[in-house]
């Protein structure tokens, strides 16, 4: 089996492009992957596109960092579970 990839995306008021970002990891060739989004308390609409998707792969995580975006990163590399 092919080793399980995490692709860790950090946001915060970002849902205009959040949707086109997932998609487009989950529009590579190779499935065996899981999608991090961290969410650093956004106030638009990001919670309700994840809703949008279907897919198991996809994890919601938040946190409150005062947008230091290395804190997002690192709490998603934290929960990955893939390579």
């Amino acid at each position: 089996m092919k080793p399980l990839i995490s692709v860790v995306i950090p946001t915060y008021n970002h849902a205009n492009f959040l949707k086109r970002s997932i998609r487009s990891v989950l529009d590579q060739s190779y499935k065996n992957l899981e999608v991090l989004v961290i969410d650093n308390n956004s106030s638009d609409n990001t919670v309700e596109v994840l809703k949008n998707f279907n897919d198991k792969r996809i994890k919601y995580l938040t946190i409150n960092n005062m947008g230091v975006i290395a804190a997002s990163r690192n709490l998603g590399i934290k929960n990955a579970i893939g390579d």
